[in-house]
């Protein structure tokens, strides 16, 4: 995690929640304390704490404890006006659920004293991390900006504008075009430079898309600049003036709360796996897979996950025991146990990969992670390859459902593989995962005829 990030959650957003939840805290103590009336007071604990969690779990997902480097003043007070209403909406909800005889003006100096304290500890935060990164190079970001009209723009904005922090970086700008694109990426890594501004017209021409790949690679973050007139639907967009910059994403992945949801279904469906099926499931085929061959019953190997990090796949074992172990099963493969052969048609043999699941080492859709030997062939063979490792691998897949599964004989096969991984992962969305489980269940009962 960038040094950064580290520092703005833990010692920027942290303290706030934790300074707000004081506040809130001190001011609901004088309104808890009735004589010989313990209910009541657990009613009212009750209800401020449903009322606070409600408001925190809210304000969280949404923007309003991020300090964009652009925020300006304007900005905070009506986002902060916004949330103020937003709390006082919370307020009715809670109270109508709780107790339809309390009033308002009961609680009001809680209330007002609350939101006033929320308006007061917003402007210092602003003001202080402004000067914090106008000051602290911790807190400073080195960038470069494709050298345009609108690049220029930006930068003179940028240069008066001290409290955000952006330290431009001058680049040639021959290292943008397509033949130096190796010369860029240690031009990026040498400076250390974290974002890289791009017009939005660059992105129609053909000759600079290899720009967008040093997002896919995680060499640099990018941003697309353009004038304020361009329709942008994006709650990180950045004004400068009378420009605008938003993030390029390379996924629906991008967005935090689609990352949570999908990790949160992840955790959901393979807990309900673990507990309802392989607890008993995983001691009958112990004992089937050790009564047709000897052995242990899982086999265990190491496979690049997203990133490329190396973890281990767990699977039941469907070979006989070999030291051969990096090279994928063909057709009427010798290896393949009596249990082993009617496993791997159902794909039964995938299910122990519900516990890297649980671990957050897969997930439950995702492209299938592929053989060490395989990332290392493929990733010189073919550019678009490492794309793939961009999110999490799956027990299932778009290109598994597609007809794309089994081994690999020629490069081809490969290539449509990775044709459908990275569909799936530009175009992510939770109906597609749902999707995807479905017709992997109806193939599981019709059988594939690469399922061997």
């Amino acid at each position: 995690m960038p040094t950064y990030t580290l520092i703005h959650r833990f010692f920027i957003k942290a303290p706030l929640l934790a300074l707000e939840w004081l506040l809130f805290w001190l001011l609901t103590i004088p309104l808890l304390y009735v004589p010989n009336s313990i209910s009541n007071n657990l009613h009212k604990v009750l209800f401020f704490g449903a009322l606070f969690i409600l408001w925190i779990a809210v304000a969280s997902i949404s923007s309003f404890y991020r300090h964009e480097r652009s925020l300006s003043f304007t900005r905070l007070i009506l986002r902060s006006l916004f949330f103020c209403i937003l709390f006082l909406i919370f307020y009715v909800v809670v109270t109508f659920f709780f107790s339809s005889t309390w009033y308002f003006s009961e609680h009001f100096p809680l209330i007002s004293g609350f939101l006033v304290s929320i308006f007061t500890i917003r402007i210092l935060a602003f003001v202080s991390l402004r000067k914090i990164r106008s000051k602290s190079s911790k807190h400073q970001q080195k960038i470069a900006i494709y050298n345009s009209s609108v690049g220029k723009t930006l930068a003179s904005f940028l240069k008066m504008w001290a409290f955000t922090g952006y330290k431009i970086v001058d680049v040639d700008t021959v290292l943008f075009n397509e033949d130096n694109k190796k010369q860029l990426i240690r031009f990026i890594q040498t400076n250390n430079i974290r974002t890289l501004f791009v017009p939005v017209e660059i992105i129609l021409r053909k000759s600079k898309q290899h720009l967008f790949d040093l997002s896919w690679d995680k060499q640099v973050n990018i941003k697309i600049i353009t004038s304020y007139d361009y329709p942008v639907k994006d709650k990180r967009t950045e004004y400068y003036g009378l420009l605008q910059a938003f993030p390029y994403r390379v996924t629906t992945l991008d967005i935090k709360w689609n990352l949570i949801v999908k990790r949160l279904f992840d955790i959901l469906f393979s807990s309900l796996v673990i507990l309802l099926l392989l607890s008993w499931f995983i001691p009958l085929m112990v004992i089937l897979i050790k009564i047709d061959s000897n052995g242990p019953a899982f086999f265990i190997q190491k496979r690049p996950g997203i990133h490329g990090k190396i973890f281990k796949c767990f699977k039941f074992r469907s070979m006989k025991l070999n030291k051969v172990t990096e090279i994928s099963a063909s057709r009427n493969d010798h290896r393949v146990t009596k249990v082993g052969k009617f496993i791997r048609k159902t794909s039964i043999d995938e299910l122990p990969q519900f516990i890297n699941v649980f671990f957050g080492q897969m997930s439950i859709v995702g492209p299938r992670p592929n053989l060490i030997t395989q990332n290392k062939v493929f990733s010189k063979k073919l550019t678009e390859y490492s794309k793939r490792m961009f999110v999490k691998p799956g027990i299932t897949g778009l290109a598994q459902v597609s007809g794309a599964r089994g081994g690999i004989e020629e490069d081809i096969e490969m290539k449509h593989r990775i044709k459908y991984d990275i569909f799936y992962i530009r175009n992510w969305s939770f109906a597609l995962d749902i999707k995807i489980i479905i017709r992997t269940v109806f193939n599981i009962f019709r059988g594939e005829e690469k399922a061997y």
